[in-house]
């Protein structure tokens, strides 16, 4: 019995691994949504940054570009359809679309929406 036990659990472990995705694999895919991916830019938005609606398009990326500084700014949502900038330097922005483009790839990749 324990040796059943032991061999599940050793089995467990084994899937989970076999399911994460190379880094290797995460690039080639990033790559592949970058060139698939429509950006659109947004000016402003007129509600907080938690209560904001994405297009619903996984085929888009939402740029919102913020008229105020607010918590949440200079971010990028969780499933990586939008990323929110106040005031942020050409580094910071390509920085936040790198990430939203790996999150992308990791969740077409089936491995969660964590970068």
């Amino acid at each position: 019995m324990r040796q059943l036990l032991a061999l599940t659990v050793a089995a467990l472990c084994f899937s989970a691994n076999a399911t994460e995705p190379t880094t290797e694999e995460i690039a080639k895919m990033q790559q592949k949504v970058m060139i698939e991916t429509k950006v659109i830019a947004r000016m402003g938005i007129s509600v907080p940054i938690p209560k904001f609606q994405s297009d619903g398009n996984p085929s888009t990326l939402e740029i919102v570009f913020l008229e105020k500084s607010e918590p949440g700014a200079n971010t990028v949502s969780d499933d990586g359809e939008v990323v929110f900038l106040f005031e942020a330097s050409d580094e910071l922005q390509s920085e936040l679309i790198g990430k939203a483009f790996k999150i992308r790839a990791k969740r077409m990749l089936g491995a969660g929406t964590k970068p």
